[in-house]
């Protein structure tokens, strides 16, 4: 079978990954993790702790999400359906800060992204329904949970659906202007192989 390709994205240390799905009368076989390829990229798979999934309806927007630490990778797959992915570089020392990726998830390419630690990132449901699921390389700690308004317009982030489906959590998140102050006691003002802690991205 086919390896998957890796690639890196537009932002500093975020991956693509591309699965080769196998296609017959019957309906496909995808291999969703392929630890070599992983490695090979800078990501060792055996750091993950824990997946999760979600399902949701069309138009339902969850996001933009991160953890006040970088401490936190996630690969990211959407098993049924489709999703419009953005993410966003929140990391002052990375050459890619506060810019924006977006790509399509879907369950015909297969797409998968790793979002690398310091990087928000949210979805909108484009089908009728999607299951997504994540694969974290740490355990979950809600009190580092946050998040950037989804419609922040300073992110300006073209959102395909309008009038989204929200959780009560997500109608009130903090501005970019708000959280920017603080990025860098989360996420440091240097590079953290600079300052002797975990290479940048992994």
């Amino acid at each position: 079978m086919p390896e998957p390709t890796v690639r890196p994205g537009h932002l500093e240390g975020l991956l693509h990954v591309l699965p080769a799905p196998i296609h017959d009368e019957r309906g496909f076989f995808v291999r969703t993790l392929d630890a070599a390829s992983l490695r090979a990229a800078g990501v060792d798979p055996v750091t993950f702790v824990q997946e999760n999934q979600s399902r949701s309806r069309r138009g339902t927007l969850r996001g933009i999400h991160f953890r006040r630490a970088l401490s936190e990778g996630k690969l990211v797959r959407c098993a049924r359906g489709s999703v419009y992915e953005v993410v966003i570089d929140l990391r002052p020392w990375s050459s890619t800060f506060l810019q924006q990726e977006a790509v399509v998830l879907d369950d015909e390419r297969h797409e998968q992204l790793f979002v690398p630690p310091g990087c928000g990132h949210g979805f909108q449901v484009t089908s009728e329904s999607a299951d997504v699921c994540y694969k974290h390389d740490a355990a979950y700690q809600p009190e580092l949970e946050t998040g950037i308004a989804w419609d922040d317009p300073d992110l300006a982030i073209a959102w395909p659906i309008g009038d989204p489906i929200l959780s009560p959590r997500d109608r009130v998140q903090p501005t970019l202007a708000e959280v920017k102050p603080l990025l860098g006691t989360w996420f440091g003002d240097v590079r953290p192989e600079e300052r002797g802690g975990v290479a940048a991205g992994r």
